[in-house]
């Protein structure tokens, strides 16, 4: 305990009063967590590190990731909104464990809504509908769908767990497109794709960064991507929609939070710092190479974003027809 607090407390003064001193001089030489729900290397903790970096030069304070994956992100996310709220651990949430989770995943122990604030969003990256074309030779979402309902149950997929947004992403094509093919879960976004470059599994929908790489190499095939418009990063495959697979226009944001009871004073510092890291070139350059783009929404829309992609996704799963599992 430090000088300061200890002498509030001695001074019978309330917590909040406390807290309120303390984040007068925020982070005072403390380190930064940002927590991930997901392994390294996948996008979230790419985009992640990332943010880290910008703070840590915006900052001026040590600011490190911390791993904590399972659970398709929960685990994290609970870690996150238990912490103390001091400013000093951070949630880099992507639209899974702050939209998806809550609509496809029974007994979840946080509420995105009410567990964390806001600091702001930083980047999106579609996803792409990949195949390995050493052991599935497919040529474009139509001859996948064409495969799928020629040989029912024949094809699988890989996801990050139940209720993922590649299981989302799946199910959905499969509902849209009439055919069903067998769900594979796998711990995040790296170990996914090493079943599928290993054959293991039929057809994956991948973040775009490690689609990018492997494409160039020929190890995978990008048939769509998901987003309502062409990637920058791969402009020469097609739209979900453009594949023929109308209504199918889903980006993954991402989204930095600390937990809901952190002093104002430190989430208006945390805003200002990560205001001035995305707005930075070499940002937007990281993002680029990665086949993402910034994402910032204004700080007075932010709240009423969260709340309008949450009603958004649950019309989605809804038409789905997906249940918790």
């Amino acid at each position: 305990m430090n000088a300061t607090r200890r002498g509030l407390l001695a001074a019978g003064l309330p917590l909040p009063i406390i807290r309120a001193a303390r984040a007068q001089d925020w982070p005072a030489g403390r380190t930064i967590r940002v927590l991930v729900g997901y392994p390294a290397g996948g996008p979230t903790d790419l985009v992640a590190r990332l943010v880290a970096a910008g703070l840590r030069d915006a900052i001026g304070a040590p600011v490190i990731v911390e791993n904590r994956g399972g659970a398709s992100g929960s685990i994290g996310a609970v870690a996150a909104a238990r912490a103390e709220p001091d400013g000093t651990t951070l949630w880099l949430g992507p639209v899974q464990t702050q939209v998806l989770n809550p609509l496809l995943m029974r007994n979840i122990s946080y509420d995105p809504l009410k567990d964390f604030v806001g600091i702001g969003t930083v980047a999106a990256l579609p996803n792409a509908l990949v195949v390995n074309p050493r052991t599935l030779d497919v040529r474009s979402v139509q001859e996948l769908i064409e495969r799928g309902k020629r040989e029912p149950g024949a094809l699988t997929y890989g996801t990050y767990g139940a209720g993922s947004s590649p299981h989302m992403f799946a199910v959905l094509l499969q509902k849209i497109a009439g055919f069903e093919a067998l769900q594979v879960p796998y711990q995040g976004s790296a170990p996914a794709s090493t079943a599928l470059l290993a054959g293991d599994i039929s057809f994956l929908f991948d973040n775009i960064t490690t689609t990018v790489a492997q494409a160039q190499g020929g190890r995978v095939r990008p048939l769509a991507v998901t987003s309502r418009r062409r990637s920058p990063a791969m402009p020469s495959v097609p739209t979900m929609e453009e594949a023929g697979v109308p209504g199918f226009n889903l980006n993954f944001w991402f989204a930095l939070y600390a937990p809901v009871q952190t002093p104002a004073p430190i989430v208006a510092r945390l805003r200002e710092a990560l205001a001035r890291a995305v707005a930075t070139p070499e940002f937007a350059q990281q993002l680029a190479a990665r086949g993402a783009d910034p994402f910032v929404t204004p700080e007075a829309e932010l709240q009423s974003f969260f709340e309008s992609e949450a009603r958004s996704w649950a019309a989605l799963v809804r038409d789905a027809g997906l249940r918790p599992e």
